[in-house]
């Protein structure tokens, strides 16, 4: 079943050549500070892909609360689920595996959508699309 989620920001970006990458990812998540959404899903949705991993790529912050008329589906599709913790640390790494598993043949990516879910008590899981 798809998930429908409502949209609170997006970027445009590229992981690898925009200078700016990490200071736009923090001011979109700052922006769920904006809401009372504390204790629901967030969402990190990757989406409108150019090429892989090193193109670029939009970023959407989402949630399951109604916080805009703007909304997002999550399609059904298979996905790979890779767990982390909340924190920089954690997901970068889980990310970088990801592209390590990419260019070894390990993991062979959609690029349709992949998104990150963060659970309340602090749980991530990194959706990555498969064919």
């Amino acid at each position: 079943m798809s998930n429908e989620v409502y949209l609170i920001g997006e970027i445009r970006t590229n992981n690898f050549s925009d200078k700016d990458l990490f200071e736009k990812i923090r001011s979109l998540w700052g922006k769920t500070n904006d809401y009372t959404i504390e204790n629901d899903m967030k969402y990190g949705i990757y989406h409108q892909y150019v090429s892989n991993y090193r193109g670029d790529y939009t970023l959407s912050i989402a949630t399951e609360i109604p916080v805009s008329n703007e909304k997002l589906i999550i399609p059904d599709h298979d996905y790979e689920v890779f767990d982390c913790l909340q924190d920089e640390h954690s997901i970068g790494e889980t990310w970088k595996k990801i592209w390590r598993l990419e260019d070894e043949k390990k993991l062979n990516r959609d690029y349709s959508l992949d998104f990150e879910k963060y659970y309340p008590d602090g749980k991530v899981e990194i959706h990555i699309a498969i064919k």
